[in-house]
């Protein structure tokens, strides 16, 4: 009877490990696919990077009106108080040596205008308007960076929140077994088979392992807030985990292991492309600077001045002043400011291409570094599986030999302790796995 109960809780302890073991309500629970479905919906990062692409959009609406044509109206009226006065000489009054002062005009004016403008040439502008353009689509591509930076993140939320789980069911499993080796211990302890120290023993490692099971609820629930943070999810908000580290491993898509590595298909180095681009552009908009730039304009007024404020009065004349023509500006002299300006912006444009080169080199390094990482860990998750079993085997083993008497309380505790060591090491080994998923994805631009 005592063999078969030991068994059962082992294979218990085995399920766990294997990630057979349900982790909460399927009604409730939130899958690894919907987590990351949610962030890029919801998180603060693709939101903002959002909001920063709607502005680009508006500066190139803005930008592209000022080519439009130009209208605007205006309306002015003067009261004077005190009309100008002029001095005239007196020649003209018939006062030969004098000084007549004289004034001028009405004391009431109202003028009311219309004026237009058209761009008609401004090299500058057109460039302008092509960076602009430019930068919108750059930030287009910021918002599918920050939607693969939020997925990274959501998974590596989502993957401690599931060890953290994890390891609670192990550790209760482990406990379960432990409490039944105390009870028994201490019915063989009144029939005076065993002596106090081994159910001391085994008691304090039963302790210690209470321990260990509170501090991974703690953690487990830390873990699931920073999940329900990196979504963008209310951290109020109670989840529970449709997923466990055995359906997201066997969700890794094999395949990529056999991709080949294309630095252009990566969003970072998209980026740095087109920012090389807008670089040039800002280089061909400072030389567009030197040359001219001209503009057409049409501007019709009519005046009304009158002695009294009878402006309403349709009898009363108006007087329309109109006027249309050409203006052009053509840049001569700048003290060599434009030239420096050019040299700046073509500095800037190598700047550009080398920060290329080196985000194409260090993207192959992020690559090789992942398929390293994803094969060690891949060997790692083998050796740890064969270790935990082993050691589950080993303490199945020693409970039996204790029960015969041909072994001690002491050597059981310490194949107890071995095999919550190997369940650690389980549990490091498949988390470091998933994170390698992650990363190699990344690098493959396959999240």
């Amino acid at each position: 009877m005592i063999q078969f109960n030991i068994n059962k809780k082992l294979s218990v302890l085995i399920a766990v490990s294997l990630g057979f073991v349900s982790l909460g309500n399927a009604q409730q629970a939130l899958t690894l696919a919907a987590a990351k479905e949610f962030a890029v919906k919801n998180a603060f990062q693709v939101k903002s990077k959002t909001f920063d692409s709607q502005v680009a959009k508006l500066q190139t609406e803005e930008l592209l009106a000022i080519g439009l044509p130009q209208v605007n109206g205006s309306i002015q009226y003067q009261n004077f108080i005190d009309r100008p006065t002029s001095i005239l000489p007196g020649d003209f009054f018939g006062r030969p040596g004098q000084n007549v002062a004289v004034q001028f005009g009405v004391p009431q004016t109202l003028t009311a205008g219309i004026s237009a403008s058209q761009l008609l040439f401004d090299g500058s502008w057109l460039v302008g308007l092509q960076a602009s353009r430019g930068y919108a689509a750059l930030q287009s591509k910021n918002i599918a960076k920050s939607e693969i930076e939020v997925k990274r993140s959501t998974e590596e939320a989502y993957h401690l929140a599931v060890i953290a789980q994890e390891s609670i069911s192990l550790l209760t499993a482990s406990r379960d077994l432990l409490k039944s080796n105390v009870d028994h211990m201490k019915a063989m302890k009144a029939e005076g088979f065993v002596e106090t120290q081994d159910v001391e023993q085994l008691t304090l490692s039963l302790n210690e392992l209470d321990a260990r099971i509170r501090n991974a609820e703690t953690q487990a629930n830390i873990a699931k807030t920073l999940l329900k943070f990196t979504i963008g999810m209310n951290v109020e908000e109670e989840i529970t985990l449709a997923d466990n580290s055995k359906t997201i491993l066997e969700s890794f898509n094999a395949q990529l292991v056999q991709s080949q590595f294309n630095p252009d298909n990566l969003i970072d180095n998209q980026i740095i492309k087109d920012g090389l681009a807008l670089q040039k552009l800002s280089e061909k908009n400072q030389k567009a600077r030197l040359l001219p730039n001209m503009a057409a304009f049409y501007s019709l007024q009519r005046q009304a001045q009158r002695q009294e404020f009878n402006f309403f009065d349709g009898s009363q004349p108006w007087y329309p002043t109109q006027i249309w023509g050409l203006s052009m500006n053509v840049p001569i002299l700048s003290g060599g400011a434009k030239m420096k300006s050019i040299q700046k912006a073509g500095v800037e444009v190598k700047r550009m291409e080398e920060t290329l080169a080196f985000s194409t080199n260090a993207a192959k390094l992020e690559y090789q570094v992942g398929m390293a990482e994803y094969m060690n860990a891949t060997q790692n998750v083998d050796l740890a599986m064969q270790s935990y079993t082993l050691a589950a085997s080993i303490l199945e083993k020693t409970q039996i030999k204790f029960a015969q008497g041909t072994s001690s309380s002491f050597e059981l505790s310490r194949q107890t302790s071995q095999l919550l060591q190997a369940q650690v090491s389980l549990i490091q080994a498949r988390l470091s796995l998933m994170n390698a998923q992650t990363r190699l994805s990344k690098s493959l631009n396959a999240l």
